[in-house]
């Protein structure tokens, strides 16, 4: 599954433009409603809202051995987050056979690197913003009474499977594969590795799944 193009809301536009163009390197283009970044393969698109504070977690990928050299260059440019159960910056993934890097943008987004062993991703040079290949991960967040019931629908409405590497839990499901997942909560369960509950924010994701371009909106 690849993740195309994702629309999520913000207050903090030019905070956000100046975070991913002057502090991550990635283009930018911004005018007085949305910003536009490009984002490898995927466009994340951030409009501009007054109705509240929205956050979101979604995830980069990067390439497959440079997590540790990902986490150096972050040093300086943001804060990683502290992962208790690892006693270290870097999540270790064993199952999903990845590691993991997590930040807040100014918008207090929750933001991923992960580098996925098995994408066979082994570029040579440095690790810059260049190396940021796609929106790998976007976390979607459902009413807690309806959790199941509206993940089986998303899951018929576009004919979707869970990912292959984490058994469907309670109040975790991860759907896709290594190239694009959904990461499907219910409200007020806490984003890892924070202590902060998701809620439910507008977003709009268009993706392509077995050859099919569809748009997901909630």
């Amino acid at each position: 599954m690849h993740l195309r193009e994702i629309s999520l809301q913000t207050k903090n536009i030019t905070a956000l433009s100046d975070f991913y163009a002057s502090v991550l390197g990635l283009p930018v283009f911004e005018d007085s409603k949305r910003i536009t970044v490009t984002a490898g393969s995927t466009t994340l698109h951030f409009d501009a809202t007054i109705d509240s504070k929205p956050f979101y977690h979604f995830a980069f990928n990067i390439p497959s051995e440079k997590i540790e050299e990902a986490a150096r260059w972050l040093q300086g440019k943001v804060e990683l987050l502290w992962i208790d159960e690892y006693q270290s910056e870097i999540a270790e993934f064993s199952t999903w056979n990845a590691r993991s890097v997590y930040f807040f943008d100014p918008a207090g987004n929750i933001v991923e690197f992960i580098a996925r062993a098995e994408l066979n991703d082994h570029p040579t040079e440095p690790f810059s913003a260049a190396q940021i290949r796609s929106v790998s991960e976007i976390g979607l967040v459902l009413p807690f009474e309806m959790f199941d019931q509206e993940v089986n629908d998303l899951m018929q409405r576009f004919q979707l499977k869970y990912f292959s590497k984490q058994p469907p839990m309670k109040h975790f499901r991860a759907i896709g594969d290594d190239e694009g997942l959904f990461i499907v909560v219910p409200e007020n369960r806490n984003w890892y590795p924070t202590n902060i509950a998701a809620g439910i924010f507008p977003l709009d994701v268009k993706f392509i799944n077995e050859g099919k371009e569809l748009e997901l909106r909630l």
